[in-house]
């Protein structure tokens, strides 16, 4: 495992990086590399997701909603635009059919502003009908329903919900520009794989759509201003050892802070069987209301030109077990727990491989290596 992320650090591809291993609600190792320090945070990109749906699931087992209460029930001027059918059910499991909501930057910060923008959006197709992966859209719904619900900003309802009772103050969503000194920038490395990537989809690859996408995304762990917004899908920023806490919490609710159906619930039950991409029919989207379950997965290898190691779809490094659940984030962020071995994972690096098949590869590499720190 160190050696794959020492190698990754001294070719340039991260700059930093951290990862930490948990069981039994104690960290077992928890290591920095490069230029990261045990006291520096790295944003969590989309492993934020999870963490922020756990707001969620308490509103859920207090009864306060319902998995198939429509939205606009709570929030009627969102129900304009056909967007009156969709459900909380269809926002955690990424099919609500918002795909492409956008909202101005300028806009973000102000919540009338925001959510009559979010109002506006068109839906793009029936809702429960198809999976497409809800980057930043399915969560700012998440944050306006937690403030109506709880009456809190969805910041403060996060962290005086979770996190405070937790003992996470290194996990923070929403972090003042003054106490940013300890975040790392993100920076994109290396290379797009161009005719890999053309192999495994069956068609030509556009280099600048792959640049624009990570052009959009790393804003949100570099602008100080979104840093301070708290993009509720995007930007939690922590160390690696919080992370794994957090997943043992999520184990062993030791705590009691959701409901054990509930939890049990989001941690155990896949909702979403649709594939995630057409061209693999036997890759289903396996998640729950918040969180992607390992699931049987695929045996399905693919030899690539140029890759000594075959490229393998199974998530959380082939040697978790099916009940594995967790988050993957961009940049190669990846937070998970087993509870067949107890284990908690996360690993946080600074640097954007832009040949995300190495670091799928990479990835995979380390975590398999996971059960040998136990």
């Amino acid at each position: 495992m160190r050696h794959q992320i020492e190698q990754a650090v001294d070719e340039g591809l991260w700059p930093a990086a951290q990862f930490a291993v948990a069981r039994h609600g104690e960290v077992l190792a928890f290591e920095s590399f490069g230029a990261a320090r045990d006291s520096d945070r790295l944003c969590l990109f989309s492993a934020t997701k999870p963490i922020f749906a756990s707001v969620v699931w308490q509103l859920l087992g207090e009864e306060r909603v319902a998995l198939d209460t429509e939205v606009a029930e709570i929030w009627p001027e969102f129900g304009v635009n056909g967007k009156g059918a969709i459900t909380l059910e269809h926002v955690l499991l990424h099919t609500c059919g918002l795909t492409n909501g956008t909202i101005d930057a300028a806009a973000l910060p102000d919540r009338a502003t925001r959510t009559a923008a979010i109002a506006q959006w068109q839906l793009e197709w029936e809702p429960g009908t198809r999976f497409e992966y809800h980057g930043f859209s399915a969560h700012w719904v998440l944050a306006e329903l937690v403030e109506r619900l709880t009456g809190q900003d969805y910041r403060e309802a996060l962290r005086t919900r979770v996190l405070d009772p937790l003992g996470l103050d290194r996990l923070e969503l929403g972090i003042p520009k003054e106490r940013q000194g300890d975040l790392r920038q993100v920076v994109s490395t290396g290379g797009y794989p161009l005719d890999a990537l053309a192999q495994i989809m069956g068609r030509p690859v556009d280099a600048d759509a792959l640049a624009a996408g990570g052009d959009a995304v790393r804003p949100v762990a570099n602008d100080p201003d979104l840093v301070a917004l708290g993009v509720p899908g995007a930007n939690a920023f922590s160390d690696a050892a919080s992370v794994a806490l957090f997943y043992q919490e999520l184990l062993h609710n030791s705590s009691g802070l959701w409901r054990p159906d509930i939890l049990a619930d989001a941690t155990g039950l896949i909702r979403n069987t649709f594939t995630v991409d057409p061209t693999r029919p036997d890759s289903p989207a396996n998640r729950s209301i918040g969180l992607v379950i390992a699931g049987n997965g695929s045996d399905e290898t693919v030899h690539l030109p140029g890759y000594d190691t075959p490229l393998t779809f199974r998530p959380y490094g082939g040697r978790s077990t099916p009940r594995a659940f967790g988050h993957p984030g961009a940049g190669g962020q990846s937070a998970w727990a087993d509870p067949d071995t107890g284990l908690s994972f996360c690993l946080l690096t600074s640097g954007m491989d832009r040949d995300m098949i190495r670091d799928h590869l990479r990835h995979t590499a380390i975590e398999s290596r996971v059960p040998e720190l136990a």
